[in-house]
């Protein structure tokens, strides 16, 4: 079952969904807008930049997400976008994942001025039947806690 806004903002009230940096603005009728919080481009961290065509980068988001264990996300680009030439990559955020985001993109559209604050995708919570028999945490839990922009390794694959 996808939950809706005032599902969302109820479990945001008891400390779940978005942990921190929850702005009311970002609600939608059946999600959350999360924001970027830094950008990896051309190998340097910054809080505003310029990504060239053809260009590779990832954004860490300024929510902090705090899943409970019966509640996947997934994620999904904005469409303003998905128009502009953005392609985003994405996967789905575990049961009991705690930490912020890092999300990939490629700019296949003319310069992308992006920065800090900029709603830049779509988070879609669903609610599982029943737990699963092992957490995130417990299962792998690699990137539990992450802040910030956090890079993938080839181990990691």
């Amino acid at each position: 079952m996808v939950l809706n806004d005032n599902q969302i903002q109820k479990m945001v009230e008891q400390g779940f969904l978005i942990s921190e940096n929850f702005s009311d603005a970002c609600l939608t009728p059946n999600g959350y807008d999360v924001r970027v919080e830094s950008i990896l481009a051309d190998e340097k961290e910054v809080d505003e930049t310029i990504v060239g065509t053809m260009k590779h980068f990832l954004v860490s988001t300024l929510e902090v997400l705090r899943l409970p264990e019966n509640v996947i996300a997934n994620i999904w680009i904005r469409s303003s976008y998905a128009r502009r030439g953005v392609i985003g990559s994405f996967g789905t955020i575990d049961a009991g994942y705690h930490g912020s985001l890092t999300l990939s993109f490629f700019n296949a559209g003319p310069d992308l001025h992006i920065s800090r604050g900029d709603r830049i995708a779509q988070v879609i919570f669903l609610e599982m039947k029943e737990k699963s028999s092992m957490s995130y945490e417990m299962r792998s839990g690699h990137y539990q806690h992450s802040r910030g922009v956090v890079k993938g390794e080839d181990k990691d694959i």
